[in-house]
């Protein structure tokens, strides 16, 4: 089974063709709804999709988490994530399915940043240099929402982040625990602001603590498989 995790804030202009679209290549959608406050959720569910709802804003390393839990149950094979504002395009799911099936744990898609704003061509730049070096990874567009994981293997990526900064969290665990990975190209129609410079700064700071083990990042490893497997 092939399922796909769109986590969605406010996304109500673009959450039903997002679903519809990404329905023509994928056997489930799930849509983590992070308590929008327009009509995310009800227009999620008459699209059909299968909607989770946080009561409060958790942000979207949370939704993810949370994307990715119910995923599992599911038994699926491979777990896609995108984004619900339109800036990726469902047509390219068969590339993302057709890396995993040559073999490939984690695939990363790969947008045309040339008519990106030159700060985000900045920025991209220094955290895709610094997370493939922390990470051991040769990746490129590492803050890329646009992913496919072989389930199997996304079961062993230790995740804790709530923001941003789940991206580089990924990439990061994808690099240490030694998953075969590769990009394929993605088609971006149109540029959304998301990610500022301060999310990157932030980015950077918690690759660097992720990096750094410590007392307190064993009890952490600790406390997680307890909840996990207990």
């Amino acid at each position: 089974m092939i399922v796909a995790v769109i986590p969605a804030y406010n996304e109500e202009k673009t959450i039903a063709w997002a679903i519809r679209e990404t329905k023509k290549y994928v056997d489930k959608v799930i849509v983590v709804n992070d308590a929008s406050s327009d009509d995310t959720e009800e227009l999620a569910k008459k699209t059909g999709a299968m909607v989770v709802s946080h009561r409060t804003n958790m942000g979207l390393g949370c939704a993810l988490r949370t994307g990715f839990k119910e995923a599992m149950k599911t038994k699926a094979s491979i777990i896609l994530t995108m984004d619900a504002d339109g800036q990726h395009e469902p047509r390219d799911i068969p590339k993302f399915i057709k890396k995993i099936n040559d073999g490939y744990d984690f695939v990363l898609g790969e947008r045309d940043l040339r008519k990106y704003p030159l700060i985000k061509k900045m920025g991209n730049f220094f955290l895709n240099w610094i997370t493939n070096f922390i990470s051991g990874t040769s990746l490129k567009d590492t803050e890329s929402g646009f992913r496919a994981f072989r389930a199997s293997q996304l079961e062993r990526l230790y995740l804790k982040s709530d923001k941003y900064q789940i991206a580089t969290e990924i990439v990061f665990e994808v690099g240490h625990k030694n998953l075969r990975a590769a990009n394929v190209p993605i088609k971006s129609p149109i540029y959304v602001k998301g990610v500022g410079v301060m999310d990157g700064v932030r980015n950077f700071f918690f690759l660097m603590h992720r990096k750094d083990r410590t007392l307190l990042s064993y009890m952490e490893d600790l406390r997680y498989v307890l909840k996990k497997y207990i």
